[in-house]
């Protein structure tokens, strides 16, 4: 690879594949499938945004696009397109963090983590990090997880009023999944 790299650091020859970002969609599906709440029935009739079915199942209404497909640059259905456009924008980053969709995927897959029988920390990441990217952690990336669920959870308990540990445990695990889900390594092929 570094002979290649020197031979052509723009990758005009495709000696390798180039990152691409998942389409809207696919986006939308990995959340689901990842989180455990994806719905695999085949057929039947389209579903609004908010049912966990695959994409393919949603209903399309050209006026009234699902805001998380159309900021990932869904088609807007008035007009053929042989090719997606494919944009990097701050609204995309804003929906992955702060869109109530979203948060909740996080939530689901934390759900998804304990109902497994994960007790530790370890566990648990090592279980996240399977589940996002389809691998184990390396060993600083469970480093730093691991001190972020301890850091978060010490904090919720300490400024929050009437919040258990495990309450607290639940919701650090849930802004990791969230996290995760939010990364490139998650939105990207390479």
């Amino acid at each position: 690879p570094a002979a290649a790299e020197s031979a052509d650091p723009d990758n005009r020859l495709l000696w390798r594949m180039p990152t691409r970002r998942l389409d809207a969609e696919q986006i939308r599906d990995a959340m689901l499938c990842v989180s455990g709440e994806c719905d695999l029935t085949m057929g039947g009739k389209g579903v609004e945004g908010i049912v966990p079915r695959r994409s393919v199942y949603l209903r399309f209404m050209r006026n009234t696009p699902d805001p998380f497909l159309d900021v990932f640059d869904f088609p807007d259905g008035f007009n053929s397109a042989a090719r997606r456009k494919v944009t990097t924008t701050a609204t995309q980053a804003l929906m992955m963090m702060n869109d109530e969709w979203t948060i909740k995927r996080g939530q689901a897959l934390a759900r998804r983590i304990e109902s497994e029988g994960h007790g530790s920390p370890e566990s648990k990441i090592d279980r996240a990090y399977q589940l996002a990217f389809g691998r184990v952690p390396a060993a600083d990336e469970s480093r730093e997880a691991s001190s972020y669920l301890e850091r978060s959870s010490a904090r919720m308990v300490r400024e929050a009023k009437n919040v258990s540990l495990e309450t607290a445990d639940h919701r650090a695990l849930s802004d990791l999944c969230h996290a995760l889900m939010n990364s490139n390594e998650f939105l990207y092929v390479d």
